[in-house]
């Protein structure tokens, strides 16, 4: 094959991966623009009062769905480099804390017995806490998905040598010899029926061995054969003794209720479910709260009203949320420092520093969790 015939491939397959990455941006957008009405009707719900299994369900369904939406876009994100680590001292105790917090909803569904051993204090690590909180959440959920229910997974940890192992142990359906060298591969998943009982998209493990890698771990799996459960290993260095550790003195905590009350917020989407949730919940968090559907309309309101927080989605109709940024810092509704939040279904790196550069002091992806939403609000008020 002659140079301009191997220059002109890559550039097709260049091409071709970024048309792949633009497709799962927008898909993500997409399928996160519909989930967050649904996730915020279903909290009003419960700030009311009002429980049901039919709630229960749909959460548990709505919950999967997101995380499918994320694991397509994070396998994008590692096949172009752009997961950026932000490594702390963390306790394992902790990670495994926050990740059996997402996988429990699942242990629940299947009456699953969960045991953990693993000491509170003494396996520190230096890691992403978000990242490797998810590595050990998806080690979690793929031992209670290939397990029965009643069965039993057991999380262990004990150091070895600078370095700490933690193992995840399910009495599931095993994985054959031929298998085992392939199941962190991409899209790779156990052989199951054409009812698909377990889902997913077989991307799971593939996550797991990368942002273990990214982290200088190792990870690896064995399995006796189908019937006879499996066993994945997570090997991390341990963190160096710390020299010394200051104890700052803890900041007050803002009243939710008492910083809320009688402060301006401006809703700016136009899914009008979406919007009027949004605006429902803000409202019984004791906000004051008006909504707009559009750029010029969301223009016009703020010179009458004042806000003194903006939720803008990036997508809107007429002017995208961008150009609305720039809009609002022009204009006199914009006196007294309102500060914008995105509330988009945007949610990759590029996509974050596209809304910092327009003036957006945070990113928030929908579906919204409405105690981080709170957070957020109170956050950019207080600075």
């Amino acid at each position: 094959m002659s140079r301009d015939a191997v220059s002109a491939a890559g550039r097709t397959a260049e091409l071709a991966n970024r048309a792949k990455d633009e497709f799962l941006a927008m898909l993500g957008h997409e399928l996160r623009n519909p989930l967050a009405p649904i996730v915020t009707a279903l909290e009003l719900m419960r700030m009311r009062g009002g429980d049901s299994r039919e709630q229960d369900i749909i959460e548990r369904q709505v919950a999967h769905v997101g995380r499918l939406v994320d694991d397509l876009l994070d396998v994008s994100r590692i096949a172009r480099g752009k997961i950026r680590l932000e490594k702390r001292r963390t306790a394992l105790a902790t990670l495994v804390s926050r990740a059996i917090e997402t996988a429990s909803p699942l242990f629940e569904q299947h009456r699953q017995h969960l045991e953990v051993h693993v000491p509170l204090a003494g396996l520190d690590v230096n890691v992403d806490p978000d990242r490797m909180s998810q590595v050990i959440a998806n080690l979690l959920t793929n031992a209670s998905k290939y397990s029965s229910d009643g069965s039993r997974v057991t999380v262990t940890a004990a150091p070895d040598e600078g370095i700490v192992r933690l193992r995840v142990r399910d009495e599931g359906v095993g994985i054959a010899p031929d298998m085992l060298s392939c199941v962190f591969d991409m899209f790779v998943q156990h052989r199951q029926s054409t009812d698909r009982a377990t889902g997913g998209l077989g991307l799971g493990l593939t996550i797991v061995k990368n942002l273990v890698e990214m982290h200088g771990g190792a990870v690896s799996v064995r399995s006796d054969g189908p019937g006879k459960g499996s066993e994945f290993s997570i090997e991390l260095a341990l963190a160096l003794p710390a020299v010394e550790v200051l104890k700052p003195e803890l900041a007050p905590v803002l009243g939710q209720l008492a910083e809320a009350r009688g402060r301006r917020i401006i809703v700016v989407d136009d899914n009008h479910d979406a919007a009027a949730m949004l605006k429902t919940a803000l409202e019984l968090m004791g906000f004051l709260v008006e909504v707009a559907h559009d750029g010029p309309s969301a223009l016009e309101l703020a010179e009458s009203f004042h806000p003194e927080v903006g939720l803008v989605d990036i997508g809107l109709p007429v002017m995208d949320g961008y150009e609305l940024a720039e809009r609002f810092r022009e204009s006199a509704g914009a006196e007294g420092g309102m500060r914008l939040l995105a509330v988009t279904g945007y949610g990759q790196d590029a996509d974050r520093q596209r809304s910092a550069r327009a003036g957006f002091a945070r990113h928030l992806v929908k579906p919204i969790d409405l105690g981080e939403l709170q957070d957020a609000i109170e956050n950019v008020i207080a600075d």
